[in-house]
């Protein structure tokens, strides 16, 4: 019998980094919700640019608004966190 492995967190992982490029590249945000660190209906949205805001969406999650800009240090340790570089 032969035994085959595969790492489903590499193919997601792997996903996940292209639907970011994409998202940036059509110069829209990429959005990661962490529901063990935000509050509900927030989220962080990272901008091609660098930038990292922590926004809040409205009751009916048709818009948002911006809480916060993450600073250069903390933008940086976001994009480790989520292993997003």
């Amino acid at each position: 019998m032969q035994t085959i492995t595969y790492n489903v967190g590499k193919k997601i992982g792997g996903a996940l980094t292209e639907l970011r490029k994409q998202k940036h590249k059509s110069g829209f945000p990429f959005m990661v919700v962490d529901k063990d660190f935000l509050p509900d209906r927030q989220a962080y949205m990272e901008y091609q640019d660098g930038k990292v805001e922590v926004v809040e969406f409205t009751n009916d999650y048709n818009d948002y608004y911006v809480v916060r800009v993450l600073d250069h240090k903390d933008a940086i340790n976001f994009r480790l966190k989520y292993q997003l570089d």
